[in-house]
C-alpha cells in the first residue's frame, strides 16, 4: 500500500539520526463526531520540531520519532477540529495510539490527552478492578454442565443446579476461596472407555477464573509486558485487546483476548487459549503422563449487579490425546467441556447462609447419590437459555432416552 505519511511537512528538514535512533510511533486517528470513523489527511507533528506526516484513508499513521523526542509529544490536527496533544513519554515499541478528534464547533479550547495504547488500556483495566468488581462476599446460583466426548462421540453428561459462595478479599491474591453447594443434579449413563478417573471438575473450573486467580496471568500488572498487548478492534463502547505469552521455558503457551468497556475500563469478557510449547524441553524430574494436551479454551464473562461487575459465566473446554502406555500410540481423543452459567446473585446475608453449613470445598458430583426431581428440571428456566445441544442428546440416547437415564442414575 502506498503510504503518504512519510511526506514530511517541511521537505527541507534533513534527518541526521539513524534508524537505530528512532522509534516508529504507530497510531490511528478517529472522528469523534462521526461515530469514531477513521480520519485521513490528519496532520501528525512532533511538538517542538517540523517533523511529521499525514494519516491514511483508514486513519493509520506511523512516524519515526527520534528517541530523544519521546519525552515530548505529538500534535494531531485537522481543519475544523480541535487539535489533540498526545504524550509520548510512556510509548513503547509496538503500541498503537488511538486519537479522537472533536469538532472545534463543540470544543472551545485545546486539551492535552494521553492517547490510549493497548498496554495502557490493560493496565488501567487492572487498576480499576478494585473499583469495578464486586469485592463483597457473594453467592451466585446457576447451572453447571459437564459433557465428555471420546473419539468423536459424546459419552457422558452431568448437570447440576449449584450455588457458589465467593469470599472475596484481595483481587491480587489467591483469595476467593470458593465454596460449593449442589442443590439438584442429574447424570447420564457413562459410556467412557478410556479409564479416566475424574476429579472435582466443578472446583477445577472455578480455579480457571482469572479474576480470582490472577497472580500469574495477564491481570497481574507485573506480568503485563510478558503478554505484549495489542489492539484487535474497537467500537464506541469497548476495546478488544489480544495478549500472547511467549515464555520459552513453559510447557504451555497462552494467548488471550479481553474486552474492556471504555466508560468504566471494566473487563466484560476474557477468552484464553492454551496449547503445547513446541520449544519446551521437559525436565528429567517432570512426571510422565499419557495425557497430551492438544488445546484448551476458557471463556469468562461478567455482568453488572448493583452497579458492580461479577462473573456471569465460565466455560472451559480442552482436547487431549490419550496415549497407549505400551506402544505410545494415540488410543483416544478426549474432549471435555465444563460450563457454569449464573442467573442469580445474592449479596445480602451471605455470612448467615455460609453458617448453615451447606457449602463445602468439594462438589463430589460423580459419587453423590441423588433422587431425580423430574418436576424441578421441567421448570428449571435457565435450561431455556442454555439447552443441551442436539448432537449431545443424539449420541447419548442411542440406547434409552436421557430422561430414563437421569431417573435410573438417581435412584
Amino acid at each position: 500500500m502506498k503510504r503518504i505519511l512519510f511526506l514530511w511537512c517541511v521537505m527541507s528538514v534533513a534527518i541526521t539520526t539513524t534508524a537505530q535512533d528512532n522509534i516508529l510511533v504507530i497510531g490511528v486517528v478517529y472522528d469523534k463526531e462521526n461515530n469514531n470513523a477513521p480520519m485521513d489527511m490528519a496532520a501528525v507533528q512532533i511538538n517542538g520540531t517540523q517533523l511529521g506526516g499525514l494519516s491514511e484513508a483508514n486513519g493509520y499513521f506511523e512516524i519515526p520519532v527520534p528517541k530523544v523526542n519521546l519525552k515530548d509529544s505529538i500534535k494531531v490536527s485537522y481543519i475544523g477540529y480541535l487539535p489533540q496533544t498526545v504524550d509520548l513519554l510512556n510509548y513503547k515499541k509496538g503500541d498503537t495510539l488511538r486519537v479522537y478528534l472533536a469538532s472545534s464547533a463543540l470544543a472551545k479550547e485545546e486539551v492535552v490527552v494521553i492517547a490510549e495504547n493497548a498496554r495502557g488500556v490493560v493496565l488501567k483495566a487492572i487498576t480499576n478492578m478494585k473499583k469495578n468488581l464486586l469485592l463483597d462476599s457473594l453467592i451466585s446460583s446457576g447451572l453447571y454442565r459437564q459433557y465428555h466426548k471420546e473419539n468423536g462421540k459424546y459419552v457422558r453428561l452431568l448437570e447440576a443446579d449449584v450455588q457458589i459462595a465467593f469470599n472475596c478479599k484481595n483481587i491480587y491474591q489467591y483469595s476467593f476461596h470458593e465454596s460449593v453447594a449442589v442443590r439438584k443434579q442429574r447424570r447420564s449413563e457413562n459410556y467412557e472407555t478410556n479409564g479416566d478417573e475424574h476429579g472435582d471438575h466443578l472446583v477445577d473450573l472455578l480455579k480457571e477464573n482469572p479474576f480470582s486467580y490472577n497472580r500469574n496471568n495477564f491481570l497481574n500488572p507485573k506480568m503485563i509486558d510478558f503478554y505484549a498487548p495489542k489492539f484487535v478492534s474497537e467500537n464506541q463502547a469497548e476495546y478488544v485487546i489480544s495478549l500472547q505469552y511467549k515464555e520459552s521455558s513453559s510447557a504451555k503457551l497462552e494467548k488471550a483476548k479481553i474486552w474492556v468497556e471504555k466508560e468504566t475500563y471494566a473487563i466484560t469478557r476474557v477468552e484464553i487459549e492454551k496449547f503445547p510449547n513446541p520449544f519446551y524441553v521437559k525436565s528429567r524430574y517432570a512426571n510422565d503422563t499419557r495425557w497430551q494436551l492438544v488445546n484448551e479454551r476458557n471463556v469468562i464473562e461478567t455482568e453488572k449487579v448493583n452497579g458492580k461487575f461479577v462473573v456471569s459465566s465460565i466455560t472451559l473446554s480442552y482436547n487431549h490425546h490419550v496415549l497407549n502406555k505400551v506402544t505410545g500410540n494415540v488410543d483416544f481423543v478426549v474432549e471435555e467441556t465444563f460450563e457454569i452459567f449464573f442467573n442469580k446473585h445474592q449479596t445480602d446475608k451471605v455470612d448467615a447462609e455460609l453458617a448453615m453449613g451447606k457449602f463445602s470445598a468439594f462438589s463430589e458430583l460423580y459419587v453423590t447419590k441423588y433422587k431425580y426431581d423430574d418436576l424441578f428440571w421441567k421448570g428449571y428456566d435457565i435450561l431455556d437459555k442454555y439447552p443441551i445441544a442436539k448432537d449431545i442428546v443424539k449420541d447419548l440416547e442411542h440406547t434409552k432416552p436421557l430422561s430414563e437415564q437421569f431417573r435410573e442414575a438417581g435412584k
